[in-house]
């Protein structure tokens, strides 16, 4: 959706063709950086045409109504380089904000070239298989490598030690490298498994599906509606002050008012229990338990840059929790033909029971472990690896050591074990582990299955590797105990 407006083969793909009498722009800024105007960074390099006039509401008020698609910058990270972490890989570039205009111009040929699947299936009458791969969910390359404008460096800002110490305590779906979740009722999923909300600020950001957002107006009232879990936000810019502080809700309470034509939203009165970011937001943290205090306050803003196309930013301060604000920033394009769906979570009310019966099941009945596998290495190799050995890789919710035991056996072959992890002791072989030179795979011994591809450095001192998951990709560094 987002780039240099100058080709025109990009205009279907876009809808960046604008039309306005001559006026004189309104300066609108986000962070600081003015955004209508020529293509730059500080609108991600969406032109504001010149004569272009913001439109009105009857009432006077600047009109963004519209029905946008979070989903558009799905394939966007949260943090930088964050889809980038392979093992073997080529480094990824810390410091690139964004892909080069012809980097862009060929990630644009390549989505272009792909089609929409779901579609060409509710065309073929394949309804099973379009609801499968979603039918209004394909992703649109960006100019941006992530979503987080600040910090500087992408990344999330560290967790207080009490955000830690509130991230063990929730309850999650999704386990961490080396852990054994236990379901034994409701309350053990997260909010989001359970429909009840996606929570603050997740719920504004670019989803893998089900990413509508429609923007409503009265006079006074602002309505942003969300397509997943269908929450609606009701948002007063009529001057009122927030509720009091008693008044909490999942979402919070929305005040707001206008800076020009931009909308800005302070949200205060959140009531703690949904994740403050959830991993349907690509490239956030493994184990989905990212924690909210009351004490959490959202200040969004919004602008038109043109007729078709928004600027969306989010920034979120929570002094319990973090230990600094962060701020996401990404464009949307209003798409009158997006196909807004039943949102009805899980039908029948029956994955969450399931869940909780078949994992007491599992505890109760244990499957045996299969025997651990050796692989056969040199002799320095094996002297090397025998022994314990830590690692913790970056997960920003919590600090969770990993603890590997490789030996040394007689015929000169080795094998290891999960000795266990900062969340409990599991001492069991590793799965389906080789070896090459000194290069390693394996499975953790876990319900949840994470693998890891990794080397033995030439020193024998740390072994470098990355965890892999359908959560995502872990880098980490091993040394020995």
């Amino acid at each position: 959706m987002v780039g240099m407006p100058s080709a025109r083969q990009r205009v279907n793909f876009q809808a960046l063709v604008f039309g306005g009498a001559a006026a004189a722009l309104f300066a609108a800024t986000m962070h600081g950086e003015t955004v209508l105007g020529p293509p730059s960074e500080a609108n991600h390099f969406i032109e504001t045409p010149k004569g272009w006039v913001h439109p009105k509401t009857p009432w006077g008020e600047p009109d963004i109504q519209a029905t946008l698609n979070m989903m558009q910058a799905a394939g966007v990270p949260l943090e930088r380089c964050a889809n980038s972490y392979r093992f073997g890989g080529p480094p990824c570039d810390m410091n690139k904000k964004w892909w080069t205009e012809d980097e862009y111009n060929q990630r644009l040929a390549t989505a272009r070239g792909r089609g929409d699947l779901g579609r060409q299936l509710l065309q073929e009458g394949n309804l099973g298989r379009a609801f499968i791969v979603g039918v209004t969910d394909p992703a649109t390359p960006q100019r941006q490598t992530n979503l987080i404008v600040d910090p500087p460096n992408g990344l999330l800002p560290d967790l207080t030690p009490e955000g830690k110490r509130r991230a063990l305590t929730m309850g999650s779906s999704w386990a961490l490298p080396g852990e054994d979740p236990v379901y034994e009722n409701p309350l053990s999923f997260d909010f989001w498994d359970n429909c009840r909300s996606r929570g603050m600020p997740s719920s504004m950001m670019p989803y893998r599906y089900n990413g509508g957002f429609k923007i409503r107006q009265s006079p006074g009232v602002v309505v942003f509606d969300l397509e997943m879990i269908h929450d609606a936000r009701i948002i007063h810019t009529d001057g009122r002050p927030a509720v009091a502080p008693i008044h909490r809700q999942y979402m919070g309470n929305s005040v707001g008012h206008w800076e020009g034509n931009t909308l800005v939203v302070e949200t205060t009165n959140y009531k703690e229990g949904p994740p403050m970011i959830n991993l349907a937001v690509v490239g956030s943290p493994a184990g989905n338990r990212f924690p909210v205090s009351d004490q959490m306050k959202t200040t969004e803003r919004i602008t038109r840059l043109n007729q078709d196309m928004f600027l969306y930013e989010i920034k979120t301060e929570d002094p319990v929790v973090l230990t600094r604000s962060f701020t996401v920033r990404y464009p949307m394009h209003n798409d009158p033909t997006y196909q807004w769906w039943e949102y009805a979570c899980h039908e029948g009310n029956t994955i969450v029971p399931n869940y909780v019966t078949t994992n007491r099941f599992e505890r109760e009945h244990p499957s045996p472990e299969p025997p651990a596998k050796t692989a056969q290495v040199s002799t320095d190799v094996a002297t090397a690896l025998a022994g314990r050995w830590v690692g913790r890789p970056r997960i920003v919710t919590m600090d969770l050591d990993i603890e590997l035991e490789f030996t040394k056996n007689p015929d000169g072959t080795v094998q290891g074990k999960l000795v266990g992890t900062t969340l409990g002791k599991i001492d069991k072989p590793l799965r389906d582990f080789t070896m090459k030179d000194r290069k390693m795979n394996f499975e953790l011994p876990n319900t949840q299955p994470w693998t890891m591809d990794g080397e033995l450095s030439a020193d024998g001192s740390s072994i470098v590797a990355v965890l892999n998951n359908v959560q995502g990709n872990l880098p980490v560094t091993f040394r020995k105990r």
